[in-house]
């Protein structure tokens, strides 16, 4: 996405494992994605969006989740701000190997199932967006945030 985007541009992403960016980072120069044209949030994500770092400040026109699955709405949340009109919101892992989907059985246990099955369902009812989910891989939800 990096070296396929428009001049100016810039990706922001957030990991508060620096051990993980570091060596990300060591990748994206190897692809010869230009330094400044990713910048890196090392903070969890929640955390960062409630501190206002000015890395997060937007506005995004395309925000991709794939985090702890339990907050995706409240990521959704602290993004919906910070979108442009149009925006896309993609988040992955939504079906969960067929469990959020009820394909696969799940444990009674597994907050990841419910948490994941809340977040679609949520995403579906939303006004603001045009939401589908995709049965590609995992699960892709694309959600057409409306403005």
């Amino acid at each position: 996405m990096a070296l396929a985007q428009g001049a100016g541009a810039t990706i922001v992403t957030i990991d508060p494992d620096r051990t993980r960016t570091d060596l990300a980072r060591g990748f994206w120069r190897q692809a010869g994605v230009a330094i400044g044209r990713i910048e890196v949030v090392n903070r969890p994500a929640l955390e960062a969006f409630a501190a206002n770092d000015p890395l997060l400040a937007g506005p995004f026109d395309l925000a991709f989740i794939d985090a702890l699955k339990h907050e995706y709405q409240a990521y959704v949340e602290a993004l919906v701000p910070r979108l442009t009109r149009g925006a896309l919101v993609v988040a992955d892992n939504v079906l969960w190997s067929g469990r959020a989907s009820g394909a696969r059985a799940a444990e009674k246990d597994d907050e990841s199932t419910a948490a994941l099955r809340a977040f679609d369902a949520a995403m579906l009812r939303d006004d603001r967006f045009q939401t589908t989910i995709l049965p590609v891989g995992d699960g892709l939800l694309v959600a057409h945030y409306r403005g």
